[in-house]
């Protein structure tokens, strides 16, 4: 399967030189998706791995059920002022 044929690509998305990857119509093809996870948990089953982290928002959708397939934990990663709790910080740059 090539998942290419399942994500599209907005060109100049949120700005000029920018192409914006849309991944909903992957999420929403069940087959695709499901494709898409078993490819990713096959190639992490080999590594050292004790902790998926997922970037909001695309991030989570991929993030938690590869770390489910795997057995392993899934921390979110959230922008600032998201989660009421003691948090973790770290600085960030876009692409754009």
């Amino acid at each position: 399967m090539n998942l290419k044929d399942y994500i599209a690509s907005i060109e100049n998305y949120p700005q000029e030189g920018i192409t914006f990857r849309d991944i909903s119509p992957l999420m929403a093809d069940g087959n695709a998706y499901s494709y898409a996870i078993r490819e990713i948990v096959q190639y992490a089953t080999d590594k050292k791995i004790d902790m998926i982290v997922g970037p909001e928002a695309r991030g989570f959708i991929v993030g938690c059920p590869v770390a489910f397939e795997l057995g392993i934990g899934f921390a979110p990663v959230r922008k600032p002022g998201k989660l009421p709790r003691e948090v973790i910080s770290a600085d960030y740059e876009k692409e754009y």
